[in-house]
């Protein structure tokens, strides 16, 4: 079973990666966006409302600032990798590289 280190350094690089995904493609964050509508629409708990929100108000401004709040190594920054509508943005064998490398760490 990973360690909460090793699971914090996968989320960490995911979170790098995705964002660089959203600073070469700003068209992805209307997907990120939907991705919080279907959550919400699919009748999600309501105690996650605060992170969703702070992900639409992250998705609606700058990249660079979604970048500082997300890829930091505080507490909020952890739980809102946590509650990510970013997992779209790497497939499969990105995740599992990013996951080896963070596990071998």
């Amino acid at each position: 079973m990973p360690s909460y280190q090793q699971i914090e350094r996968f989320t960490l690089a995911f979170h790098e990666l995705a964002v660089q995904r959203l600073r070469d493609d700003p068209a992805l964050v209307r997907q990120a966006l939907a991705v919080l509508d279907r959550w919400e629409s699919n009748g999600v708990s309501a105690a996650g409302q605060r992170y969703r929100d702070a992900w639409r108000e992250m998705l609606g401004g700058d990249i660079d600032r979604l970048e500082q709040l997300i890829c930091s190594s505080t507490d909020e920054a952890a739980t809102l990798r946590n509650a990510s509508p970013l997992g779209f943005l790497l497939d499969a064998p990105e995740r599992m590289r990013i996951r080896r490398e963070a596990m071998a760490a």
